[in-house]
């Protein structure tokens, strides 16, 4: 951990510190106070199985001066952070292709995320692919775009474009004689960033980040753990069944380039293969990937706004989430709350100018002066949090508690959705509260973001464009995810004394 991330953590604790010693002046009947809370913190049994890895651990200790010199009050407050980025990179089974394509264009931030587009928002017309022995067409709303976070400040890549070779209804695809690109053939689950992040089914099973239908877009097409539908297995979904064998993904690039030179990763270590032409596959039991223009012919005049503007979030392996735990002294003196945290509800907490300010500092965006282009909304636990089918299916019930616990008392799981600026662009976030008072007083807060073009209303030049919907209306499962993420994690956080 780099100084300077040390110092704003730092911040972080100064400015929480200094919020619960304020209320304090003018107590002239107390000359001296100390409070001190003790570090809650996530066991490193439970961090692996979590694939959340400790980032920071700290402490800070604010002291204040009542006006008339006869008050002396100290607040010490501990501060633990843990990422699931980095937990994923130290204790993640599988490395993929497409989580290793996203960091390096992320400028090594994998958690500042992608989004997932249909090709139906650039083109109503089908699209024509040749590198087949026969030209085969495709649906536009059958493909997905995909597009790493760092294509709104320039990075050089492109987006990759996704299919399921289903969508071409014919039993098989032979490759044909393909000018100008290069065709590998990977395993889907080492070359997509979906269920196979999972160490521990106990702790929490990784199937709950897969992308789901969200990955070829409304379709309706759900990967599964092994990115093989369901549906075209033949089986009933039994666990007595035999695990059916792993998708393959075709993948092309431009001829000229290696895999490694895209990826950043050996094709071997993938176990993946270069694909020559008159190979035939099972167009059922196959998706299809296609790096930049490989494949088809998209076009990008304005650059790649549009990939953000009318996308969602990929699911990464749920490396987008952080977590934050603070425990903050609950003092009283002379019958006075010392610590405002404690009573102050959590939308005023995070619309609060100073805490605004602290979570920018916490990562809850890339830019220290933040602003919330759409204030946090809260979001109930159902309706527009409600599981989709092919993850209800896949839910333990233990994975769900209605009364999480912070060391033994009862809380629950607040989820805000909302809209910050950003350096490049607004993200829009998900902030995930846990609060209880124990002794003292903790908070466990997770956050999640994804890049955004806009967030609606005014366009440059003063044209007003139609509203871009909240991100809340069709990211259900984003934010639920990371809320069953907290529900496991959460009960898990434990008092650690010196």
């Amino acid at each position: 951990m780099s100084n300077l991330n040390t110092l704003r953590r730092r911040d972080v604790l100064c400015g929480l510190s200094a919020l619960g010693a304020t209320s304090l002046a003018g107590c002239t009947d107390v000359t001296q106070q100390q409070f001190e809370a003790t570090a809650v913190t996530l066991p490193p049994t439970d961090q692996e199985g979590l694939l959340l890895s400790e980032t920071l651990r700290d402490s800070a200790t604010v002291s204040r001066t009542g006006p008339n010199g006869d008050i002396e009050v100290s607040a010490t407050s501990r501060f633990a952070s843990y990422s699931r980025q980095k937990g994923v990179a130290e204790y993640g089974a599988v490395r993929t292709a497409v989580g290793q394509y996203t960091k390096d264009l992320n400028g090594g931030h994998l958690k500042d995320g992608a989004t997932l587009t249909s090709g139906r928002e650039l083109d109503s017309e089908t699209q024509t692919v040749s590198a087949f022995e026969e030209a085969v067409e495709v649906d536009p709303a059958a493909i997905t775009l995909f597009a790493p976070a760092g294509l709104r400040a320039g990075a050089s890549g492109m987006p990759i474009s996704a299919f399921s070779a289903a969508a071409l209804e014919r039993e098989t695809i032979t490759l044909g004689a393909h000018e100008g690109v290069a065709a590998f053939e990977v395993p889907g689950r080492n070359f997509y960033p979906g269920s196979m992040w999972l160490t521990d089914a106990e702790l929490y099973p990784g199937s709950m980040w897969y992308p789901g239908s969200m990955w070829i877009a409304e379709t309706g097409w759900h990967p599964g753990k092994t990115w093989v539908p369901q549906s075209q297995t033949g089986g009933s979904g039994s666990s007595n069944e035999a695990e059916p064998t792993t998708a393959p993904t075709l993948v092309f690039v431009q001829d000229g380039q290696s895999f490694a030179d895209v990826f950043g990763m050996d094709l071997g270590a993938l176990g993946g293969r270069p694909v020559e032409p008159g190979e035939t596959f099972d167009a059922t039991n196959v998706t299809v990937a296609s790096v930049g223009n490989s494949l088809f012919n998209w076009e990008f005049p304005d650059g790649y706004g549009v990939l953000f503007k009318d996308g969602r979030p990929a699911a990464l392996g749920g490396a987008v989430f952080d977590l934050s735990v603070l425990s903050t002294p609950s003092a009283s003196v002379a019958g006075v709350e010392a610590n405002p945290i404690v009573s102050m509800d959590s939308e005023t907490l995070l619309t609060d100018d100073t805490t605004r300010t602290l979570l920018g500092k916490a990562g809850i965006s890339d830019t220290d002066a933040v602003r919330w282009v759409e204030e946090p909304k809260r979001l109930s636990q159902d309706g527009s949090l409600a599981l989709d089918e092919a993850i209800a299916d896949n839910t333990p019930e233990s994975l769900t508690p209605s009364e999480p616990t912070i060391i033994d008392e009862q809380t629950t799981i607040e989820t805000y959705a909302g809209v910050v600026s950003g350096h490049h662009g607004p993200w829009a976030v998900g902030i995930h509260v846990a609060r209880a008072t124990p002794d003292d007083h903790v908070m466990a807060i997770g956050l999640q973001r994804a890049p955004l073009e806009a967030a609606g209303g005014v366009a440059d030049g003063g044209n007003t464009d139609p509203p871009i919907p909240f991100p809340i209306i069709s990211w259900k499962n984003w934010y639920l995810d990371a809320r069953a993420l907290m529900g496991v994690v959460v009960p898990r956080l434990r008092e650690q004394r010196d």
